[in-house]
């Protein structure tokens, strides 16, 4: 199940679709027995390296160890979190059960529980970005919204904290309108706190100090970072509504992800395909979208 492919089929109407250029894309990438794309074996390798990180320090490390573990896997996860992002957007794996084991992977890490990222941002925000709390007139309003209710713009911090506060009510209402994803959503809650559970059995203390707080944080850094990527811009043509970085250094370190305006045109891409993408619409953003700096 991956909402993305669904979304990525809806033509925007204001960005029509490039017509020839994923499936030449795609051409040019074979996928491997496992995997669909075999680039992806850089993300798993990064997520086992930090999944086995955080295993050896809860098995192994006394308290006082695993509290100043606390932030070196807190900022390892933070990694985790982008290709998290992009997993659920378009799944690494062939198998659906081999996907659902490595969501299990990644939520332990970043703190985002599997197919929350397809409720709230990939149909809460993907489809809804455009439409601010100040346009009265729209049914539904971006789940990941930088505008106050008047209209105003949020600061990046006054964001995070609203973001962090109300991210779980907001996943249940739009699963109401998805009831196939919020099944899913509820259905993977199981083995993710079974897991959770027997942590906790094993060793609370270094499941808060390993697992929740590294996550938490995770999560917090997640939400602070996405404020810079559409803030500011009232807009209803999507080539002006985010920024996008092309530094070579930050696009390797998060997937690509600096290529956000080909990302909301094509939100079903696999991320290895947006820096061709983006070439192709480069000419149609505006110039002070498009920053080469890494922070």
């Amino acid at each position: 199940m991956n909402a993305a492919i669904e979304l990525d089929r809806r033509e925007y109407s204001t960005a029509p679709v490039l017509s020839d250029v994923q499936s030449k894309l795609k051409a040019e990438t074979q996928s491997s027995r496992w995997l669909r794309y075999k680039i992806d074996r850089r993300s798993i390798s990064l997520v086992s390296a930090m999944l086995a990180a955080h295993a050896g320090v809860f098995f192994f490390a006394p308290t006082w160890l695993a509290a100043l573990f606390i932030v070196p896997l807190a900022v390892g996860s933070m990694f985790i979190a982008a290709i998290n992002h992009h997993h659920q957007h378009f799944n690494i794996f062939h198998s659906s059960w081999m996907n659902r084991v490595f969501d299990i992977a990644v939520s332990l890490q970043t703190g985002i529980a599997p197919y929350a990222w397809v409720l709230h941002h990939n149909l809460g925000h993907h489809r809804n970005y455009l439409n601010q709390r100040s346009q009265s007139e729209v049914a539904e309003v971006d789940e990941s919204k930088w505008t106050r209710r008047d209209g105003s713009k949020m600061g990046r911090i006054e964001y995070t904290i609203d973001l962090l506060l109300h991210h779980q009510v907001d996943i249940i209402r739009v699963g109401r309108r998805y009831p196939k994803y919020l099944r899913a959503f509820l259905l993977m809650k199981i083995p993710l706190w079974s897991v959770l559970g027997l942590a906790f059995y094993a060793n609370p203390v270094n499941t808060v100090l390993v697992i929740l707080i590294p996550g938490y944080i995770t999560l917090a850094h997640t939400s602070w970072v996405t404020y810079g990527h559409h803030a500011g811009l009232h807009t209803e043509n999507h080539y002006d509504a985010s920024y996008n970085c092309v530094n070579v250094v930050f696009n390797y370190l998060s997937c690509n992800l600096g290529y956000h305006t080909a990302h909301h045109k094509r939100p079903g891409v696999h991320w290895s395909l947006l820096p061709k993408l983006h070439e192709g619409i480069k000419d149609q953003i505006p110039p002070e979208l498009i920053d080469n700096k890494f922070f």
